[in-house]
């Protein structure tokens, strides 16, 4: 019997104090979540659109300018490269050729010239000895004359070879024109309306002046 009081002495005790604990817990308040504050994008006004596009098209002109400039500028230099390649090209090619063509007369005047010496010789001559002493008098003027003219050639050097044509420049990109600003339905009902309200506004006005100065 004794048993069975502190039993329930102790039952009691420990709801007596799961009890506080949970007043105690009840009394805390419980944390909060902070508020955090946002910020919706303010909508440009057409007005401001509009004088924020007339602020691009200057600065898109002043580009479009530069931009020609620019590129007049490489087209000209790029003309004036391929004009002087060009010239000094046809001037050495031109030099060339008069002296390929005064090495070959020099030839032809050498050869002729033995081949007159050789019929003097022949027309001179008394035994056959003197007619073979004279072709072969002949024969080594024309190896000289040979020998000379390739010497004077090989002097000129190589053959000219064609300049390369300077790279055609490539046109950049043109800067991009800003789109001007369209007035949206919302715009355009809100500048109607205003400008139907202030008619109306003014009338009532005036009419209001008018009851004045009856009264």
């Amino acid at each position: 019997m004794r048993t069975k009081r502190v039993f329930i002495t102790s039952l009691l005790s420990a709801g007596l104090i799961l009890g506080s604990v949970s007043v105690a817990r009840a009394d805390v308040p419980s944390p909060t979540a902070t508020p955090v504050a946002t910020t919706s994008p303010v909508a440009m006004t057409y007005a401001d659109q509009l004088a924020a596009y007339k602020v691009a098209l200057a600065a898109y002109q002043v580009a479009m300018d530069q931009y020609r400039a620019a590129w007049k500028t490489t087209v000209d230099q790029y003309n004036v490269a391929l004009k002087a390649a060009t010239t000094q090209f046809q001037a050495d090619q031109q030099l060339r050729k008069a002296k390929v063509k005064a090495i070959s007369v020099a030839f032809q005047a050498a050869i002729a010239k033995a081949r007159s010496d050789k019929k003097i010789a022949d027309a001179a001559a008394t035994s056959p000895d003197q007619k073979i002493a004279a072709e072969a008098l002949l024969k080594s003027a024309i190896s000289a004359a040979a020998i000379s003219r390739q010497n004077a050639l090989d002097a000129l050097g190589p053959e000219l070879v064609r300049p390369l044509i300077p790279t055609k420049p490539v046109k950049p990109a043109e800067p991009v024109k800003p789109v001007p600003p369209v007035k949206s339905a919302a715009t355009s009902s809100s500048t109607t309306t205003a400008k139907t309200l202030a008619p109306k506004s003014a009338s009532l006005k005036s009419k209001e002046k008018k009851s004045d100065r009856n009264n």
